[in-house]
């Protein structure tokens, strides 16, 4: 398997993996082993009771929008499109980090309360373009012309 191919199946599998988890949870007797699974999580997410899902009466160990950002980056990995150059790639990051921010200011700022739609589409196209990118750009230079 080439590097691309690996970094696609990785980001596909810890891109599914917060919301396997619930499900894995709620039918699956994992016991402590289960909540050490949450722990991994808890470095990288405030797990906000009021701004997380709850997956098959299971609490998801990322808030919506971390939770999007994961199911971005599969789709992005899964995808893998569109194939831009290193600077228009830049940009677009940019757009969706700005998208995010917008997002996580206006709720911060009471606007309009806590929305997972929009925290996990935020989220989510922030993460569709990073693994997009990142698989993208692990193919460049094999004649692509860049």
């Amino acid at each position: 398997m080439n590097a691309r191919a690996m970094l696609r199946v990785v980001l596909v599998l810890v891109g599914l993996s917060p919301w396997l988890l619930p499900f894995s949870r709620a039918w699956l007797p994992l016991g402590g082993a289960g909540q050490r699974l949450d722990a991994l999580f808890a470095a990288m997410c405030h797990q906000i009771p009021e701004r997380t899902l709850v997956l098959a009466g299971v609490v998801m160990p990322l808030c919506s929008r971390c939770a999007g950002i994961f199911a971005g980056a599969a789709a992005g990995a899964l995808v893998a499109w569109p194939h831009l150059r290193p600077r228009a790639w830049r940009f677009w990051i940019l757009g969706m980090s700005l998208c995010m921010l917008v997002d996580v200011v206006a709720q911060g700022a009471g606007l309009y309360p806590v929305w997972h739609p929009s925290r996990l589409a935020t989220g989510f196209a922030f993460g569709y373009a990073i693994a997009a990118a990142c698989v993208d750009m692990c193919g460049a230079g094999r004649g692509r012309g860049r």
